[in-house]
């Protein structure tokens, strides 16, 4: 019963009883009239008891509602203070639906695994010319061969920090992408450090590279904010810290072709070089610069609606597909978290909480494009029951070679 009803019910109850007592038509005798007449005063105390109950509730909980908004106040201005990020909100173009290419399957989770517990999360594989082995980039410092025939494993080059990106040379070198060292140059013979700095500025976060034709090395400078031991920092800050570049040998030059680039990650060349196709990770999206033509220098978006975020991006030239790594899963809730600085902000602050919002361990997927960004087909472990946080596929000899961020194998499928 509210205040205001219990007010009403007694003011009825004094006048009915009131009336009743009063009357003389009812012949009642004037002892239970004396004895209820000396009973109103203890319902007005009652009542009067209640009413200062109820007021001091309602003041308790004034106060109680004042000093949680005070104390959540003081707690968002605590994280956007304290936050490592400057975070903005991003809206992405909206995922697709989980039908045709994008329907859950489990193809990832019959893989062969080869080189296990000796290829510790292997980012970046690429075929050598010969098809006979991989070259593999680990996380031990090692470029690795992987020999197809009988799944064996070779300690080639120990280029040290964290190896990602690779790349085969014209003359058989292999080009190597040490976030924090630079674009590498590496034989049998050893390892070159080719470049450091572009343009003045010191490579922060070298990703991804790409040779063509012509000898001009084409590589991704992921973010010139966070290295990659903050990667995480940098996805959830959603702002163009990346960068494409390109390496002259001839004349060991560089310089940039684009700035203000969303995590620029993967990257390979088209069949004639006619163009670069990149992927920008925290865009979630495969884009297009090209390099000769009517359009050089403009960049074309040609798949904006991925399932999840893209990493290393390979060409098969024989069939003109694009093999993409995606890490995690898009969903509406991750969507909407990434438009809301705030909680990114607290979620960069408290290292703890970044579980609750990354679920890359927990997918592996390569899906495959053709030239027009086009799915074509998707490789999944959609529980990350044998395959997670993959980046990267390439197909040789009728199978795709996975490789990723959490298993210490390399992993393969029949396409």
């Amino acid at each position: 019963m509210t205040y205001y009803s219990s007010c009403v019910f007694l003011n009825i109850l004094n006048s009915f009883t009131t009336s009743i007592w009063h009357s003389e038509s009812l012949g009642l005798p004037s002892h239970p009239r004396q004895v209820f007449r000396s009973s109103r005063p203890s319902i007005y105390r009652l009542a009067c008891a209640l009413n200062q109950s109820r007021s001091t509730m309602v003041v308790l909980a004034s106060v109680l509602v004042l000093v949680l908004a005070l104390i959540a106040a003081a707690f968002y201005s605590y994280v956007d203070r304290k936050s490592p990020i400057d975070a903005v909100p991003i809206i992405l173009a909206p995922f697709p639906k989980a039908e045709g290419v994008y329907a859950p399957n489990t193809l990832l989770q019959s893989v062969e695994k080869l080189g296990t517990g000796k290829l510790l999360q292997p980012e970046d594989i690429i075929v050598d010319p010969s098809g006979k082995f991989l070259y593999v980039s680990t996380s031990d410092g090692w470029i690795k061969k992987l020999y197809l025939a009988d799944g064996s494993v070779e300690d080639w080059k120990h280029v040290g920090g964290r190896p990602l990106g690779l790349a085969v040379g014209n003359d058989g070198e292999v080009l190597v992408c040490e976030p924090s060292t630079g674009l590498l140059k590496v034989t049998d013979e050893g390892v070159e450090v080719l470049v450091t700095e572009v343009e003045g500025t010191k490579l922060n976060f070298v990703d991804a590279v790409a040779v063509a034709k012509d000898g001009l090395i084409y590589f991704t400078d992921a973010s010139t904010k966070y290295p990659l031991d903050d990667f995480v920092l940098d996805n959830l800050e959603s702002r163009p810290h990346g960068r494409l570049l390109v390496y002259n040998p001839e004349d060991k030059t560089s310089r940039i072709l684009r700035k203000d680039l969303y995590m620029a990650n993967g990257i390979t060349l088209s069949k004639d070089d006619e163009y670069l196709v990149f992927a920008e990770t925290v865009a979630a999206r495969i884009s297009k610069y090209y390099l000769k033509g009517n359009k050089k220098g403009s960049i074309e978006i040609i798949n904006e609606n991925l399932p999840g975020f893209p990493d290393n991006v390979h060409y098969d030239s024989e069939r003109e597909l694009l093999y993409i790594g995606i890490v995690g899963q898009r969903d509406a809730a991750l969507d909407v978290f990434l438009k809301t600085p705030w909680l990114k902000k607290f979620v960069a602050l408290y290292e703890s909480v970044r579980g609750a919002v990354d679920n890359s361990n927990k997918m592996g997927r390569v899906l495959v494009i053709d030239n027009n960004g086009t799915p074509v087909k998707s490789y999944q472990d959609p529980t990350g029951k044998v395959v997670g946080f993959t980046t990267g596929g390439v197909e040789v000899d009728g199978y795709v070679y996975v490789g990723g961020l959490r298993d210490d194998y390399v992993g393969r499928v029949k396409l």
